[in-house]
């Protein structure tokens, strides 16, 4: 007999779509990239080879950051990577199928 693994819902154009409008429409927010599962820019606010040039470092820290993470807990997963500046942050938000990269303004948040 075998067991069913639960199976994670697939990601539509229409979700991908849907999660690039709502994140896009939030104050503050200056690009979104979404990424595929392998780390291709699928929809993004910039060029398209701006959105690789962009993406690619975040994922190579993405990656380093899920193995020393597997070394305190094999059994843990990455929620969110945010990475923060005095007038940017960039958020990454990694799924079963996309990745979702945003970056902010952060400057209205520091008091001078």
């Amino acid at each position: 007999m075998f067991l069913d693994t639960p199976q994670k819902s697939p990601r539509t154009l229409r979700y991908v779509e849907k999660a690039f409008e709502q994140v896009k429409s939030k104050k503050n927010v200056q690009d979104v990239v979404i990424l595929n599962d392998s780390g291709h820019p699928v929809m993004s606010t910039m060029a398209r080879n701006d959105a690789v040039q962009f993406s690619g470092p975040f994922q190579a820290i993405r990656g380093r950051l899920e193995r020393g993470m597997s070394n305190i807990d094999p059994t843990d997963e990455l929620l969110m990577m945010r990475v923060r500046t005095r007038t940017n942050e960039v958020l990454l938000v990694p799924d079963s199928k996309i990745t979702i990269i945003v970056v902010q303004n952060a400057r209205d948040y520091f008091e001078k």
